[in-house]
């Protein structure tokens, strides 16, 4: 009898870990998170936490992105980020990872799986395979005063740097899935359509429209094209399993990558939680050319419940549920 617990015990945990991140109400609130989102212009925007007055900032050594110290924090090109339109809702983030925001590599903020739990679990720089079409150098400098970054965390490092490791790929990467790179904005009124200064977007063309002059972007006058409030949802797993958003909270120790870097939380999104929104300023607007279009599928369609949203039973699970009904037979 003893032996028949342990087993059904054991069952019920890798039951558990098999299968946590699945949510039975997906193909409803997928379609949900869609309807919620709306446009916004493309451009230059920074990103600060409603709450907690963090910013979201990107530091090149390590490919970092995690919320700034609050204290004496400003915007400046560390906090400027490319936000570019993919078709529908989706948008991707951008930052260059080069010495300074006019030259570097092209990274993109993405949303890592951990493997473990079997949830999206952190944002994380990684290299913008969305759209690598055109880079998005700053001609631009917001706070022309400021140099270096913020130390975000107050210590908060990585733990190894690149070169103590052996590398992990030789001549080869898995390619991210698009949806990874993609990103939905929600308003803090859900439902309403925000509004920007002189300026419009056609989602149709994807494209900016000025209804008055250009807008010279200027920190310390605060000169931009005006300010909105939003919750930020990775568009991954969307159709099996719940919402995901930015959260402002750091983190560098995973147990299951080499702990090179430091990546913001993600949460499950919760309209009302005001931690999960972020008070975006569109500083310059741009019109980018359109990269890889989101593709059509339950994007275009959120009433049609796609095959991603159907609840999977891992095979796992079956085998315990088998296991479970035979011990109970014996008990």
């Amino acid at each position: 009898m003893i032996f028949n617990l342990f087993i059904i015990i054991l069952c019920l945990i890798l039951s558990v870990k098999a299968g946590v991140g699945t949510y039975a109400d997906a193909d409803i609130t997928g379609p949900q998170t869609l309807d919620n989102a709306t446009n916004i212009p493309t451009g230059f925007y920074s990103f600060r936490n409603h709450v907690t007055g963090q910013w979201l900032e990107f530091i090149s050594d390590g490919n970092q992105v995690q919320p700034s110290n609050a204290q004496n924090s400003t915007v400046f090109n560390g906090t400027l980020w490319a936000v570019k339109f993919h078709g529908y809702k989706n948008y991707s983030i951008h930052h260059l990872n080069g010495d300074d925001s006019s030259s570097g590599n092209d990274k993109c903020i993405s949303t890592r799986w951990d493997q473990y739990i079997g949830i999206d679990d952190a944002a994380v720089m990684w290299q913008c395979e969305l759209d690598n079409i055109t880079t998005t150098p700053l001609d631009f400098d917001i706070s022309p005063s400021f140099s270096g970054v913020y130390d975000p965390t107050e210590g908060l490092q990585p733990l190894e740097r690149r070169s103590y490791r052996e590398r992990r790929y030789v001549n080869t990467f898995e390619p991210i899935r698009p949806d990874k790179q993609q990103w939905l904005f929600i308003p803090q009124d859900v439902g309403a359509t925000p509004s920007w200064k002189n300026l419009t977007f056609n989602a149709t063309t994807g494209n900016n429209t000025w209804h008055g002059p250009h807008i010279k972007p200027n920190a310390s006058a605060n000169s931009n094209y005006g300010q909105n409030t939003f919750y930020l949802v990775s568009a991954a797993h969307l159709w099996n399993m719940y919402p995901r958003c930015i959260y402002p909270l750091p983190m560098n120790t995973f147990n299951f990558t080499a702990n090179n870097t430091v990546v913001t939380t993600l949460e499950d999104c919760q309209i009302g939680n005001e931690t999960l929104l972020w008070d975006m300023v569109l500083w310059e607007a741009e019109n980018f050319p359109l990269g890889e279009a989101s593709s059509p599928g339950p994007a275009q369609n959120p009433s049609k419940k796609s095959a991603g949203s159907t609840l999977t039973i891992p095979i796992s699970t079956l085998f315990c549920l088998f296991i479970f009904a035979y011990a109970c037979l014996l008990l």
